[in-house]
């Protein structure tokens, strides 16, 4: 996923020839050419003109790679994934529409912080070697509604990692993940918590795409604007701005202009009027200008924006973004000769037991074909992914432990390493990811690209570790091969290699399956007790209780049928409804007591407070007896929120509220922070290995 980098522009300036051919006629209007220039850093409402419609696109033939990656037609952008078929609008965007997973980091700043002094560490200011920064994702984007930590990152590969962002050719949007353990129970499996649960990140057409479309997605203004070395990027507004650049440009060109912003004193059809002879300076002078104002000093995103002289008159009558368009496909010649596919494996419930999900062939797959290219993140040093116990520093700050180390990110069971090696390498295209083992019976094995493909520098696999931590970008790509015949259907399976094998052995030895009856406390290595809803009942996932259909727990029902320690109720309420200032602040606690009101569910979206159920009211439309329901009635809720704290001037006040006729759309079971099965002390963390031979010697800087 590399962000798009300005256009290129012509270099050059007005010629005194040009100047003096175009003077008399430039001079009878009093749009001097200065002046244009300077219209750039004034704000256009003008909308883009929208592009004429164009047919549906056909149905896809199921035999065709529908996706693939090769070079993208952005300059200097790396790779891009590009349509191998066509796409209708709404459609899912790949095999059957199956998504791309999700792996989540957690308290990755934390855990690499200097635990003496206690200074922050910003993965972002580049205080450690984290690349991954610009592949992250927030939970918030991926429908995720509680944070697994404090300080929790969401890493999507395939469509989260590959897609480059160009605002003017968004053509892809992406939803959220789902959860989901694949059957792996942390009750009767040593494979739980060692794989990720999110996963199935789905993507769609935002309208009709056509086979050799290059695909983009949003990384949304705030990425680019966030990042200083990317200050001149276009955004999305840029291209509404340098649109209405160009329609006063095109009035210019005719020797016409308006008074002001929404004068009408131009005639609807003026642009009709672009033609050579209505033209107030000739072609070279036009050229030379628009040299000018591409290469002008005053630097900007909208000017960025801007078409390339050979487009202007286009993009004036169609937009930026049909001349864009154009110049982002690329033909299925091209795409079947230099791209390569990544269209024959889909995910599926493995044969390999524990091992959760697995990757299979959608299609024949002879022996030495490609199975998947994988183009990789790269880490200098994998003591990044470490996770620390926390202890109490001389400065009297919660810091890292760093002589207890706990475990290592999850994200590492989906890395390639060596034990002789600090680096780790973690592959990013779709699917790859659900490749698992055979230590005999494998059909596919690893390699470097070896056909020059544009996502992989060979140097680097003799530049030492230091020459990789001082590279920011993804640069290097490993093929998965064949090394028999591949029928379809058939599950993919490599050789992660000996260490691999003997570290699996040696965990299924020593795993031991908890007794649900006394997992009281739900144990994880970074379990945080909860005050509120706490039971002795077995671990169980927020979310399903929902699902159930049951009506929620009170307060008093708890008390015999508690939810699980993980379970923590969270109401989104506005509790500044109907609310003034308290003239009491801070002696005494105030009390309020309301009815619900529409304007919370509003208001209260991004406010949500942990909360007790006192009370329901309403019929079931079905009889139920505790659990054993499917269906039940509208349910209104009484709940109390205690000790919410707020700001009144200086002072810091507790309230306590009771709210009346809470919808269960305002009521969100959630997860416990540090519970879910990624930090269970018996989960399995090992990176997988290359085939013998294959990890390159300069790489090899730690002591055997």
């Amino acid at each position: 996923m590399v962000p798009i980098l300005g256009q290129a522009s012509r270099s050059g300036s007005l010629t005194a020839r040009t100047i003096a051919a175009s003077k008399t006629t430039a001079s009878s209007h009093r749009l001097s050419i200065t002046s244009l220039l300077f219209l750039l850093t004034i704000a256009s409402s003008l909308p883009p003109p929208s592009s004429s419609s164009s047919p549906k696109p056909i149905h896809h033939d199921p035999s065709k790679c529908l996706l693939y990656i090769a070079e993208s037609t952005i300059p200097n952008a790396g790779i891009g994934i590009f349509a191998g078929t066509d796409f209708h609008s709404g459609q899912l965007i790949g095999r059957d529409g199956w998504g791309d997973p999700a792996f989540a980091t957690i308290d990755i700043n934390w855990n690499n912080a200097d635990p003496i002094s206690g200074a922050r560490a910003s993965k972002s200011q580049r205080d450690y070697h984290w690349p991954l920064t610009n592949y992250d994702w927030s939970s918030k984007s991926l429908d995720i509604l509680q944070e697994e930590g404090d300080d929790t990152s969401m890493t999507v590969v395939g469509f989260g990692a590959v897609p480059n962002c160009h605002f003017s050719l968004l053509n892809v949007a992406e939803h959220g993940v789902s959860y989901d353990l694949a059957g792996l129970d942390r009750y009767n499996s040593p494979g739980s918590g060692a794989i990720t649960p999110f996963v199935n990140r789905t993507s769609t057409a935002r309208h009709d795409i056509y086979a050799g479309s290059e695909l983009f997605v949003s990384y949304g203004s705030a990425w680019f604007k966030n990042r200083k070395s990317y200050e001149t990027v276009p955004v999305k507004e840029s291209y509404v701005l340098a649109q209405g650049f160009l329609e006063r440009y095109g009035l210019f060109l005719l020797g016409r202009r308006k008074r002001s912003e929404g004068d009408d004193v131009v005639e609807k059809g003026w642009k009709l009027d672009l033609v050579e002879d209505n033209m107030i300076l000739k072609e070279e002078a036009r050229r030379d200008l628009w040299e000018l104002i591409k290469t002008f000093s005053y630097v900007s995103r909208a000017r960025e924006a801007l078409p390339l002289y050979d487009g202007i008159i286009r993009a004036i009558h169609k937009g930026i973004s049909a001349v864009e368009v154009e110049n982002s496909m690329r033909s299925m010649d091209y795409l079947e000769q230099y791209g390569k596919c990544v269209d024959n494996i889909v995910p599926g419930n493995s044969t390999i037991p524990h091992a959760g999900r697995g990757a299979f062939a959608t299609r024949f797959i002879p022996k030495g074909g490609l199975v998947a290219p994988a183009p990789l993140v790269h880490f200098a040093d994998k003591s990044a992914l470490h996770m620390y116990n926390e202890t109490v520093n001389k400065k009297n700050k919660i810091v890292k432990n760093s002589k207890e180390l706990l475990t290592t990110q999850l994200i590492r069971n989906y890395m390639f390493g060596h034990p002789n090696s600090s680096v780790v390498l973690l592959p990013y295209s779709s699917n790859v990811a659900y490749i698992n083992h055979h230590a005999t019976e494998f059909n596919t094995r690893l390699q470097w690209a070896s056909d020059n493909f544009t996502a992989h520098n060979e140097d680097w696999l003799y530049k030492d570790v230091i020459h990789l931590e001082q590279q920011w970008r993804a640069g290097l790509m490993l093929e998965f091969i064949a090394t028999r015949d591949i029928m379809e259907g058939e599950e993919i399976l490599i050789d992660y290699g000996d260490r691999w094998q003997s570290a699996w052995n040696q965990h299924i030895q020593d795993w031991k399956p908890v007794d649900p009856s006394n997992d009281y406390n739900n144990y994880t290595f970074l379990t945080k007790m909860s005050s509120d809803n706490a039971g002795n009942t077995k671990y169980r996932r927020a979310e399903l209780f929902k699902l159930d259909g049951a009506p929620l727990r009170t307060k008093d029902e708890q008390k015999t049928n508690p939810y699980p320690r993980n379970v923590v109720i969270k109401c989104r309420v506005d509790l500044d409804i109907g609310i003034g200032n308290y003239t009491h602040a801070p002696k005494t606690t105030p009390f309020y007591r309301r009815e619900f009101v529409e304007d919370d569910l509003i208001k209260g979206s991004k406010k949500s407070h942990v909360c007790n159920i006192l009370k329901r009211r309403g019929m079931p439309r079905i009889a139920f007896h505790d659990e054993d329901v499917d269906v039940i009635g509208p349910f209104l809720y009484t709940v109390e929120i205690s000790n919410a704290k707020k700001k009144q001037g200086k002072h810091t006040i507790q309230e306590n509220h009771e709210i009346t006729g809470v919808p269960i759309e305002a009521i969100d079971l959630v997860n416990q922070k540090y519970t879910s099965d990624m930090f269970l002390k018996s989960a399995f963390r090992h990176e997988m290995g290359l085939p013998n031979g294959l990890w390159p010697e300069a790489w090899m800087n730690l002591t055997p």
